[in-house]
């Protein structure tokens, strides 16, 4: 049943002197690998076939089984496995619903640089792995991602100049809580003091120690008022779209437990944004408790009441 909602792509092979074929098929889930090569097939209709076999359009399948489906499976999991749908949220996924969402309210679409608002920058920092930058403003109660970018390997100067390069006007630059730690292969430094040969001091803030559960609460709660440059922040959305719990083999559920691989580090730096914004964003006045007036013994005299009770001055004109 499940390879109803089948995905199917051929391609000639670049093997060009043999004149060899390829073919691709298999289920969304969600945009990996599978989906770059469904969309190089969809953009090049000249040079691939591609066939999306949806169980709604297909007619493979009747009603009386599709319906048996949709009891057993989730809605995403039916959307996946029956309708090829590779935005639908992938399993042990922690912001897939989210991410939906922001996706189905055109929140992810072009943002533009408000030239009068301060740029902030919110950090995860690697060496060997990943070291990832979301970029973004804050309009209101709104958070506007404007930029993102991550690589691997590089060194602290390399990203102060990246930084510092851009054409915007810095707010404060968020670093995770192990910025302070000092190494000996920095010569005694730790990445905040390398920053800040290359970035404004004043402008380098730690973000509030949270556990990393709190932080991807932190997350969520900010998802739904954030909005996102879809072609910047390519790569760092695809991240948070896949950011997934380890998964147990042996008990055959989800852990708690972030799975490490590509999507930690920028998923990470989000945590970093959501938990700065909640520590800056001003407290909203909570509204004055209302206060009654209570007439009588029992709160139960009228106004009325009152007035047949006042003494009556006579006035002559």
């Amino acid at each position: 049943m499940a390879h109803q909602g089948l995905g199917v792509s051929f391609v000639p092979s670049d093997d060009a002197d043999r004149r060899g074929w390829a073919s691709f098929g298999g289920t969304p889930k969600g945009r990996n690998e599978f989906w770059s090569i469904r969309e190089i097939a969809r953009q090049n209709p000249q040079d691939w076939f591609l066939l999306e076999l949806r169980a709604s359009e297909s007619g493979i399948l009747d009603a009386e089984e599709l319906n048996a489906a949709r009891k057993q499976l989730t809605p995403d999991q039916y959307a996946q496995e029956f309708e090829c749908d590779f935005s639908a949220a992938l399993a042990g996924a922690y912001f897939g619903r989210e991410m939906v969402v922001a996706e189905r309210e055109g929140r992810i679409t072009g943002v533009a640089l408000d030239d009068a608002i301060p740029v902030h920058t919110a950090w995860d920092i690697g060496y060997r792995d990943d070291t990832a930058i979301w970029f973004y403003q804050v309009v209101r109660d709104e958070i506007h991602v404007i930029d993102y970018h991550a690589s691997s390997g590089q060194t602290i100067e390399y990203y102060t100049k990246l930084v510092s390069e851009k054409p915007y006007r810095y707010g404060q630059h968020w670093l995770p809580h192990d910025a302070r730690a000092k190494t000996l292969a920095s010569g005694g430094k730790s990445v905040i003091e390398q920053l800040a040969e290359g970035l404004d001091f004043k402008r380098l803030t730690i973000v509030p120690n949270l556990e990393v559960q709190d932080g991807i609460q932190a997350a969520r709660k900010v998802l739904g008022q954030t909005w996102f440059d879809e072609a910047k922040c390519y790569e760092g959305l695809e991240a948070l779209r896949q950011y997934q719990r380890e998964y147990d083999e042996e008990k055959k559920a989800f852990r708690e437990k972030p799975r490490h691989d590509w999507t930690s580090h920028p998923a990470d730096a989000f945590r970093m944004l959501a938990v700065a914004w909640q520590h800056e964003a001003p407290a909203k006045p909570k509204p004055d408790a209302p206060r009654f007036i209570g007439v009588g013994p029992q709160n139960t005299a009228t106004l009325d009441d009152l007035w047949k009770l006042t003494p009556q001055q006579s006035r002559r004109i």
